[in-house]
């Protein structure tokens, strides 16, 4: 019986390993290493520029998210504050990462509540792909995720973190906002950008940064409006 079981030990090991293997197989099979996630994604994420001839030109970034060439991005980069208003640029351009030119966009609606716009393609040749779309709800402490943006309007780049909380309500210039916090690092012009998890899929977009007594930036902490409501308000 002993030697029986001497004999069994090699087998069991061999079906361990094997095990392993596959296990760490399909781990790595169902991530996507971050430079594919940034090629899969720069026919879906571009450059912002909304200019005014009163407040001169802001940059940030913006997301197909549907057919048709539908985009969204924050309310903050297509409005600006002026005597205490707060009013519309008065064109808005976009630019893919692979392109000179800009093609011209219109917005559609936006609410600075929220911080969520949506903006449309004028351009019929101009053919973004609308990013893959993930769910805002499943995310959970210490997941990996990447922001793709246009930071300090260098052009589209890529940043890698994790998730420090999947669900927190902030109060950010006096309204309160359901947010994902990350401690992802990103740059002004980042506004409007995706947040993808590590399938390279939407689960929201970056939106602000906060600052501590002294009106300092707070680095290394970055919120993002869930993917989930964005939906809810494009569809609404």
């Amino acid at each position: 019986m002993k030697n029986k079981f001497i004999k069994i030990i090699p087998i069991l090991s061999t079906i361990v390993i094997l095990l392993s293997v596959i296990i760490i197989g399909f781990i790595h099979v169902s991530t996507i290493a971050p430079d594919k996630i940034f090629e899969q994604s720069i026919q879906s994420i571009v450059e912002l520029k909304a200019v005014s001839e009163s407040a001169g030109e802001s940059h940030g970034t913006a997301v197909c998210i549907e057919e048709n060439n539908i985009l969204v991005t924050n309310a903050h980069v297509v409005t600006y504050s002026k005597m205490g208003d707060n009013l519309k640029f008065d064109e808005y351009y976009i630019r893919l990462a692979n392109e000179t030119e800009y093609h011209q966009v219109t917005l559609v609606k936006y609410d600075l509540e929220t911080d969520i716009a949506v903006l449309k393609v004028d351009d019929v040749s101009v053919n973004l792909e609308p990013i893959k779309i993930g769910d805002s709800d499943k995310l959970s402490f210490g997941d990996e995720v990447y922001a793709i943006g246009n930071g300090s309007n260098f052009g589209l780049a890529i940043t890698h973190g994790i998730i420090s909380m999947p669900k927190i309500n902030i109060e950010y210039e006096e309204t309160m906002r359901e947010v994902i916090q990350s401690d992802i690092t990103i740059a002004s012009g980042n506004s409007g950008g995706a947040l993808l998890d590590e399938k390279g899929r939407l689960v929201g977009v970056t939106s602000f940064r906060t600052k501590d007594n002294q009106g300092n930036i707070v680095y290394g902490l970055v919120y993002s409006i869930p993917v989930n409501i964005i939906l809810d308000y494009v569809n609404s």
